[in-house]
């Protein structure tokens, strides 16, 4: 087991699924102290933290957190802090897909996204930051995407916020490293996971344990930018390297996402 880990106090958001659920359980089972589970669904919030609790007795707390409200996302962190007195990871992980033609997109998908993906892990970072940097250590993990990283068709909306998010998680590792903070942000392709909704995930789509494996491993070795899966990091590299082929496929991909809209209702 690696002492990473061990006897931390860690805050998750978006926590009673998908990738979220799937960080709560690999610290508890890595040797956490305790984990603070923040979500906004009531219901799964409640029957994930008492199922964990069985197993881990103590180790387990939930409160119902919509990170677009800071007072919420303050009490959440605030109280991790207060349980021993020290606050090791926040994984800002909350936030909400979006794949649409644009004439679908309105200004107040635009609010609610930028609310949710942007303004919710600007929430969860800069409360964590001042606590991190009394006690000297502190690691945040804020939850980017691939689409930030590279120009995906048919999802401007989302990866104008992952965007943000990469660039100002970036840019504070460099900054704060010298008061002894670490900052991770991953970016993950396609993880089968509540996000698709009532959709079957895309046939590349990586299971929630192979991600978060992924990333608990790069975390330890302090990586700032943490891309998964494989076939993510060629597709960027490709973007960065290559950019006509890559535009090749991005043409093609918006041509396929285009015909599925226009026959099944979905991109894919």
């Amino acid at each position: 087991m690696s002492e990473y880990f061990e006897d931390k106090v860690a805050v998750v958001t978006g926590a009673a699924s998908g990738i979220g659920l799937g960080i709560t359980e690999h610290l508890l089972s890595r040797g956490a102290m305790a984990v603070f589970m923040g979500d906004v669904n009531e219901e799964n919030l409640k029957s994930e933290s008492e199922r964990l609790s069985i197993a881990h007795e103590g180790k387990v707390f939930s409160k119902l957190t919509d990170v677009t409200k800071l007072e919420q996302v303050e009490n959440l962190i605030y109280t991790a802090k207060d349980f021993d007195g020290h606050l090791d990871f926040v994984f800002n992980n909350a936030g909400m897909g979006m794949t649409l033609p644009t004439e679908k997109i309105t200004f107040d998908i635009w609010k609610l996204i930028i609310d949710l993906n942007v303004m919710g892990v600007v929430h969860g970072t800069y409360t964590a930051i001042p606590l991190m940097r009394e006690q000297g250590f502190g690691h945040i993990i804020n939850t980017g995407s691939i689409t930030g990283r590279i120009p995906v068709p048919y999802q401007a909306v989302y990866a104008a916020t992952k965007s943000a998010v990469i660039s100002m998680t970036e840019s504070l590792q460099y900054e704060l490293e010298a008061y002894g903070l670490q900052f991770s942000v991953f970016c993950p392709g396609n993880v089968a996971t509540s996000i698709f909704g009532e959709l079957t995930p895309p046939p590349d789509s990586i299971s929630v344990d192979d991600a978060v494996n992924y990333i608990f491993q790069e975390m330890e070795r302090n990586s700032l930018v943490i891309i998964l899966p494989q076939i993510m990091r060629e597709i960027e590299a490709l973007y960065r390297e290559n950019r006509k082929e890559y535009d090749e496929i991005a043409r093609k991909l918006a041509s396929e996402r285009r015909e599925n809209y226009r026959t099944k209702g979905t991109y894919f």
